[in-house]
C-alpha cells in the first residue's frame, strides 16, 4: 500500500492574505465606510509572562516561553497567527515537522541530491529577496524630490467629477432571473445610449437625460451626479481611460462594461493638493528608482548561450516517489 509523504504538513495554515479588493461600477451606489462594529469593553492587559516560565510540553520535555518564542520565530506570520489561535493542533504539526527534519539531517539527507541543491536554491530565494527589500526600503527620497515628481506628473493627479447616464442590459439573454429577462438586449442597449448622447450634444441637458433615462437611479435622482473619480480609484480601466480623456465639459463615448452602457460627463476637472498625496508620490519614486535600479542589475547578467545543446542533453534530478 502506496504510503503518502507528508511534505505539506502546514499547508492548512496557509491564510489567505486579504481580501479581493472590492470592484466597483460607476452607476452603483457610492461606498460608504464601514461602519464602526461596536466592541466589547476591553479586558484589562494581560500580565507578561516570564521567559522561563513553562507554557508546554512535548515527548517529556518541558518548554518555556523563550524556547515557544525561538521556534515560533522562524515561521512565517500567518503561520504565527494560526499558532496563537489554535495552538496544540499547529504546535503538534510543527514538532512533528521538527523531528523528522532532525532525523533528515542524521541520515545525511541534507546532502544528497536533490535534496542539497533545493536546501541551497532556497538560500539564496531568502537573501536575495531580503537583500532587495533592504535596497527598497533604503531608498532616500528627499522633499525636493517629491515635489518636482508632483510637479512633473500633473496627469497622475488629475481628479474629475463627473456625471453619468447608465443603460443596462442582461447579459445572458433567455438565462437570466426574472428581473435580468426584462432588460433590453445588448444591442438595444447600445442603440438606447447612442440615442441619449445625440440628444445631450444636441443640448439636451445631462442632467434632465440621466433623470429621465438611467437605469442608476441613485444618480439618475441627481441629476447623474457620480462623484468624483482619481487616477488611484478603484474602477474599471475602460471607466478610468474614458474619463481621464475628456476636457471639461465633454461628454464620453459609450463605455461598454459587463451589464450595460455608460455616458460620462466631465464636470470639473481638478488636481490634488501635494499634501494629499504626499504617500502615494513617495511609493511612486521609490518604485520608479527600485525598477530603475533593477534595470540596471539585470542589464549586468544577460546570458548569451554559446551552447544549446547543453539544455536539451541534461535531464534535472528528479525526487523518488515515495512508496
Amino acid at each position: 500500500m502506496k504510503f503518502l509523504a507528508i511534505p505539506l504538513l502546514l499547508s492548512g495554515l496557509v491564510f489567505a492574505q486579504g481580501q479581493e479588493p472590492v470592484k466597483i461600477t460607476p452607476g452603483t451606489p457610492a461606498v460608504k465606510e464601514p461602519a464602526q462594529v461596536p466592541q466589547p469593553n476591553a479586558a484589562s492587559p494581560a500580565t507578561p509572562i516570564a521567559p522561563d516560565t513553562v507554557i508546554a510540553e512535548v515527548g517529556g520535555k518541558k518548554l518555556t516561553a523563550a524556547e515557544l518564542d525561538q521556534l515560533i520565530a522562524i515561521l512565517p506570520p500567518q503561520y504565527q497567527q494560526a499558532i496563537r489561535q489554535q495552538p496544540q493542533q499547529y504546535l503538534n504539526q510543527v514538532f512533528l515537522m521538527k523531528r523528522l527534519a532532525e532525523d533528515a539531517e542524521k541520515a545525511g539527507v541534507d546532502k544528497q541530491s536533490p535534496f542539497k541543491e533545493q536546501l541551497e536554491f532556497g538560500r539564496l530565494q531568502v537573501l536575495s529577496t531580503a537583500e532587495l527589500t533592504n535596497i527598497n526600503n533604503n531608498i532616500k527620497v528627499s522633499e525636493e524630490d517629491k515635489q518636482k515628481y508632483y510637479k512633473d506628473n500633473p496627469d497622475k493627479f488629475k481628479s474629475v467629477k463627473v456625471k453619468v447616464i447608465y443603460v443596462a442590459f442582461n447579459p445572458t439573454p433567455g438565462k437570466g432571473t426574472s428581473g435580468a429577462s426584462q432588460l433590453p438586449t445588448e444591442a438595444e442597449a447600445q442603440a438606447k445610449i447612442v440615442r441619449l448622447r445625440t440628444q445631450v450634444l444636441g443640448g439636451k441637458d445631462f442632467g434632465e437625460v440621466a433623470r429621465e433615462s438611467s437605469d442608476d437611479k441613485s444618480t439618475a435622482a441627481k441629476d447623474g451626479d457620480f462623484g468624483v473619480i482619481k487616477q488611484g480609484s478603484a474602477y474599471p480601466e475602460e471607466i478610468k481611460k474614458a474619463v481621464f480623456e475628456l476636457k471639461q465639459g465633454e461628454v464620453s463615448a459609450p463605455v461598454r462594461q459587463p451589464n450595460g452602457f455608460y455616458l460620462i460627463r466631465a464636470e470639473e476637472i481638478s488636481t490634488e493638493p501635494f499634501d494629499d498625496v504626499r504617500i502615494q508620490i513617495l511609493q511612486d519614486v521609490r518604485r520608479d528608482r527600485f525598477q530603475e535600479f533593477m534595470k540596471g542589475l539585470q542589464s549586468q547578467y544577460t546570458v548569451k548561450v554559446e551552447n544549446p545543446a547543453y539544455f536539451t542533453t541534461r535531464q534535472p534530478a528528479q525526487l523518488q516517489q515515495v512508496h
